[in-house]
């Protein structure tokens, strides 16, 4: 029983353990503001610690903020400013709803009369405004409002999951990819030779071997490309897995895997995988906690990465992001691989010769209904169609 005015006996706190938990906590603000260069909002008052406080000052419509998340392939690889993934991230404003919608890099955009993933090239040769013509295009093409852009290349990709050391995650389906493209091989003759060739009185390019064997340049493809050192073989196994960010990198881009692997839906899903994967490696108390990290993190950042958000609403994002609950995440994926799609296989002859996609009965307005219910009118008990036609259930991707 203690006497009124007296109480137990405290040991006195060393002064040496304050300052040093200041100055961890000091060094942890800085971080912070560094990371997500906040010096200007810090300095401009109390404005956007009211907007984070009342979920205010993001950018939105119907109660939703979109984002378009672009992958390139950057210098050193050939179209360095083509955008080899693109998706559209519709987050609520309490973070409870996610969709990602895959767009096809070969989705036609008559307004460039070019595939819709040379868009953020487009720009960037036209006046060096990438992300603007590209938000442009798929808030056209879909009929939805963009609000901003985030655009990475592979490079930066790589270390930033390295950064963070590398990502834990399920590969749904075992496969192989025997195409892989091998980076600084992309010009590599393999031994073989190229040239003129007269045949019924026309001039074309053939390959030759080293017997005289010779291959129209004009007929070469997937499945027939006589440049084999080109490319190398990729396996994954089914199962749980750690990847380092090369690995990570190569298990996105596949596009030609084994096993049902090789279509858009199953590439789609493995880019946004991944996205959450990596998302839940920067919130972890280990990331957070490391200023090493997180100023390798900014540094990575800053020279691979180009984007619109500005430094007011990086912290509202941030604060979004950490909402997230990656088993409400909805993935939506445009494809031509079903009777069911919503996207068709176009005519080469009308599109300059390439394999291009289109909406299925050229109907862009129906096309645009599809994105709209997909993003604004999910059913929130969790049940929805999708572009696969058929019916399932919020799953972690």
């Amino acid at each position: 029983m203690y006497e009124i005015g007296n109480g137990p006996t405290r040991r006195p706190i060393s002064i040496f353990k304050i300052i040093f938990f200041a100055a961890i906590l000091a060094i942890l603000t800085y971080i912070v503001i560094k990371i997500f260069k906040l010096e200007k909002v810090v300095l401009k008052g109390p404005q956007t610690v009211v907007q984070l406080i009342t979920d205010t000052g993001l950018k939105s419509d119907k109660g939703r903020t979109n984002i378009l998340l672009l992958g390139i392939g950057g210098d050193g690889h050939d179209g360095p400013n083509l955008t080899d993934t693109i998706i559209l991230a519709s987050i609520d404003k309490d973070g409870k709803d996610v969709a990602l919608v895959s767009i096809p890099r070969d989705l036609w955009v008559a307004s460039i009369s070019d595939k819709i993933n040379s868009a953020y090239a487009y720009g960037q040769d036209k006046n060096g405004q990438g992300l603007a013509a590209a938000e442009k295009i798929v808030s056209d093409l879909f009929g939805v409002p963009v609000h901003y852009a985030f655009r990475i290349d592979f490079n930066g990709f790589v270390k930033a999951v390295d950064l963070v050391d590398g990502l834990d995650l399920t590969v749904d389906n075992s496969f192989s990819d025997p195409h892989y493209p091998i980076e600084g091989k992309e010009d590599d003759l393999c031994g073989l030779t190229i040239t003129t060739q007269n045949t019924d009185g026309k001039d074309e390019q053939v390959v030759k071997d080293a017997t005289g064997s010779a291959t129209p340049i004009s007929q070469i493809n997937d499945f027939n490309d006589p440049f084999t050192c080109r490319y190398k073989t990729l396996t994954f196994k089914k199962g749980p897995t750690h990847m380092d960010g090369q690995t990570a990198l190569e298990f996105v881009r596949s596009r030609h895997g084994t096993n049902g692997e090789g279509s858009d839906f199953a590439r789609s899903a493995r880019q946004q995988k991944v996205i959450m994967a990596f998302r839940d490696k920067v919130i972890s108390s280990k990331t957070l906690t490391n200023p090493s990290t997180l100023i390798q993190l900014e540094k990575t950042f800053s020279a691979s990465i180009d984007t619109d958000i500005g430094s007011q609403e990086i912290p509202l994002l941030a604060k979004l992001g950490l909402k997230i609950d990656p088993t409400t995440v909805r993935r939506v994926v445009l494809t031509a691989s079903e009777d069911n799609s919503v996207l068709d296989v176009g005519d080469p002859g009308q599109f300059n010769g390439a394999y291009a996609l289109i909406p299925k009965d050229n109907s862009w307005t129906s096309l645009q209904n599809y994105i709209q219910h997909e993003i604004y009118n999910f059913d929130t008990q969790g049940t929805k169609t999708t572009t696969e036609g058929k019916n399932t259930t919020n799953s972690n991707p």
